[in-house]
């Protein structure tokens, strides 16, 4: 742990280092688990998650928008091989939440959910998987959820409409510890475009990630 962020070229190694992310046999074990789970998470930035994790070693982590659990249990998993750390998942589990700021096919989708049955799901396989100890989720919206101070690594994916995901910002990355990390999914898209240029303006972005399934960036605390 230290207290003033490092280089960010530091990170961009760290981070960039190994494109496959799937040598660590403990990797490979959680990125197989993680397949029992809902969501879109994909292996190279669960891997990705895994390693920040592993590098910063942190005491508090936060994602905005847990779903499934898919990028939240492998953050769980390398927590859970350090032997210390939690991972507050913070998500409400609602069609009113995940619908807000959508419509037409998009809002009918995530209308036509059964929430409930995702939580239950989530909350049987961090059980399953001995997490307890290391993830612990809050049922409530980014709006309504406590603040959680000195946050190390916070991952924003919540909600994409563009007020929703800059509220998310504007709430959230204050109660980064400075030198901490903010991931934020999803970044090339039109709908949450306020809350990256907020990022860019405020904080120090290290690296810009993409693969099959998404982009995201990764800020530090300054």
């Amino acid at each position: 742990m230290y207290d003033a962020a490092p280089p960010p070229s530091h990170y961009e190694h760290v981070v960039a280092v190994n494109k496959t992310r799937g040598e660590n046999p403990y990797k490979q074990r959680v990125l197989t688990k993680i397949k029992q789970l809902d969501g879109w998470c994909s292996d190279y930035k669960a891997a990705t998650l895994m390693d920040l994790v592993w590098f910063i070693q942190p005491k508090v982590v936060v994602e905005i928008g847990v779903f499934g659990g898919k990028s939240l249990v492998p953050m769980g998993f390398a927590l859970k091989q350090l032997g210390g750390g939690m991972a507050y998942g913070i998500d409400p589990w609602s069609a009113a939440a995940s619908e807000e700021g959508s419509d037409g096919v998009n809002k009918t989708w995530w209308g036509s959910l059964d929430y409930g049955a995702i939580l239950s799901k989530l909350r049987g396989k961090i059980t399953e998987f001995g997490l307890d100890k290391y993830i612990t989720l809050v049922q409530a919206t980014s709006a309504d959820a406590a603040p959680i101070s000195n946050i190390d690594i916070l991952h924003i994916d919540g909600n994409h409409a563009n007020d929703v995901s800059y509220y998310d910002v504007l709430k959230w990355v204050p109660l980064v510890r400075r030198g901490g990390l903010i991931v934020f999914d999803d970044i090339t898209w039109s709908t949450i475009e306020k809350a990256p240029k907020w990022l860019d303006e405020n904080c120090v972005r290290v690296i810009s990630m993409k693969d099959i399934e998404n982009e995201w960036a990764v800020w530090v605390k300054p």
